[in-house]
């Protein structure tokens, strides 16, 4: 997976999804980190460590730089370690700005972002100052290997956890400490019918279901004075360009704002080799408390006489700790069968979308 992510860093759309996979599949990744990180994607003590090489701004020759400084010197005490022993060729203002909003570098973001240009400034002296044979009075003392390093002080306050988030997506193009739909993922998923990861592989024109959450609001106006909006609009596999046309948009105005957690019924337009998707109707989500329970509902007097064996069959490939009950319409009213203790489930999103392909759309409330 390490690998299948380095062919495709350069594809921005790309990555979101196959990292979205390892999230599937049970394989940590974390955030690009200046002491562990390598060029590319790479295993490190069974996890996927972004490769340095995929921030924004920063680039291979700056990645190599960087490795070649923690090579000869050891890890990165702080931003002025940093600077002070990484080529200023590479360590620019442009490239240590895109390794702090990622927080790949040791320290307070917010700290960190305030002194910038003063750590800049620091590394470019200290190191012009060692090729023209010059040093401080500490050079009076030990030998530069013995004696302690002397930096300038970083502010220690920080970001609250959302603006962290928003840092980190900035320059990796996706969130990968945590996204904020992590917490509701699959509450997302048993309302939707596709994630926007998967649109590139559904028919131009299809009607589909997405849940996720609007990034970036653009107002237009049309030429006969028509409001309307383009939505960026994502989950945790990708994002998409959502055009919301006038007659949509009246009626759901107040919930076209940034940040705002929405289910989108939409239709896939796609031109020019771009997938868009044309709201038909947008609804707001509402987090619910997940429920210990899974309850499915069953039309029993339309479906086949082993329903409930193919159902029992489902349920033991998702082996967890929820007890399920199917509420059946019968000829003599509605009735509740419960499954036994030994088909308890874990109820993940594919356990849904296997139900509905088994019972159809209505059998998940």
């Amino acid at each position: 997976m390490a690998a299948l992510i380095s062919s495709v860093m350069n594809t921005k759309d790309r990555v979101p999804i196959y990292v979205n996979a390892c999230h599937e599949l049970g394989i940590e990744v974390l955030p690009p980190d200046v002491n562990v990180s390598e060029v590319d994607f790479a295993v490190v003590d069974g996890k996927i460590r972004f490769g340095l090489n995929a921030v924004k701004g920063v680039g291979e020759g700056a990645a190599n730089a960087l490795i070649d400084a923690r090579n000869e010197g050891g890890p990165f005490e702080s931003i002025w370690d940093f600077t002070e022993r990484v080529d200023p060729m590479v360590s620019n203002k442009r490239v240590l700005e895109a390794l702090v909003k990622c927080g790949a570098l040791p320290g307070s973001r917010k700290g960190m972002l305030e002194v910038l240009e003063q750590a800049v400034g620091w590394g470019q002296k200290q190191q012009s100052d060692r090729l023209a044979g010059q040093g401080s009075i500490f050079d009076l003392g030990p030998a530069d290997e013995e004696r302690p390093r002397h930096h300038p002080l970083t502010p220690t306050g920080e970001f609250e956890k959302s603006e962290l988030l928003k840092l980190e997506k900035d320059v990796l193009g996706l969130y990968v400490s945590e996204h904020p739909l992590s917490a509701i993922r699959d509450q997302l998923r048993r309302k939707s019918d596709a994630t926007i990861g998967e649109l590139e592989r559904r028919r131009d024109g299809e009607v589909i279901t997405v849940g996720g959450i609007v990034s970036s609001v653009r107002h237009m106006t049309t030429k006969r004075g028509d409001a309307m909006v383009f939505l960026q609009f994502e989950d945790v596999t990708g994002s998409v360009e959502t055009v919301v046309f006038n007659a949509t948009f009246e009626k759901t105005r107040e919930l076209c704002t940034a940040d705002r957690i929405l289910i989108v019924k939409g239709r896939i337009d796609r031109k020019e080799g771009e997938t868009k998707l044309v709201a038909l109707e947008l609804s707001a989500f509402e987090a619910v408390a997940e429920q210990r329970e899974v309850r499915l509902q069953i039309d029993a007097t339309k479906a086949g006489a082993g329903t409930i064996r193919e159902l029992a069959a489902l349920i033991r490939d998702f082996p967890g700790e929820s007890p399920v009950y199917a509420d059946l319409i019968t000829s003599q009213g509605k009735k509740v069968y419960a499954f036994g203790p030994q088909y308890k489930v874990k109820p993940a999103p594919d356990f849904y979308a296997e139900v509905k392909m088994l019972l159809g759309e209505s059998a998940v409330a």
